[in-house]
């Protein structure tokens, strides 16, 4: 049903040109650029997530989500995690965004420990990976499955 939701925005802002949200919210903002995969759904923001609207929904259709987001411009990267009611964050603090920035030419990448990554958004999510697993107490692989 969520997916559904989601499909149906989405086709709504393609044929009108105008932002839409479901009727049953009361949060503001928008989401453009809908993607449904298979396991997840991915959309864009202006300069914040838009967690408030998705607990809305998921409290709507008894739900939980777990929502990575990002807007480097306003310094944020993290994860929103909601279940059953219950909203937690693991954010990588400015200090963390402004060491991940450091391209080693010499390297042909960006260096964080032993490993070298070849993209940003790579080592940014590494970073916050390892700041999920550390919080969580779980190693971030047994989290996955």
């Amino acid at each position: 049903m969520i997916r559904d939701l989601f499909a149906e925005i989405q086709q709504k802002q393609e044929t009108d040109g105008r932002y839409h949200l479901p009727d049953f919210t009361v949060s503001e903002g928008f989401m453009r650029d809908i993607v449904l995969e298979p396991q997840r759904i991915s959309f864009t923001t202006r300069s914040s997530p838009n967690i408030s609207l998705l607990a809305e929904i998921a409290d709507h259709y008894d739900a939980t989500f777990v929502n990575r987001y990002m807007e480097m411009g306003n310094g944020l990267y993290g994860e929103a995690r909601y279940d059953y009611h219950t909203l937690s964050f693991v954010n990588l603090e400015q200090e963390e965004l402004r060491a991940a920035i450091c391209y080693d030419p010499q390297k042909r990448g960006y260096p964080y420990g032993e490993q070298v990554f070849e993209y940003e958004g790579d080592l940014l999510d590494h970073m916050l990976d390892q700041k999920i697993a550390q919080k969580s107490g779980t190693d971030i692989y047994q989290r996955l499955r």
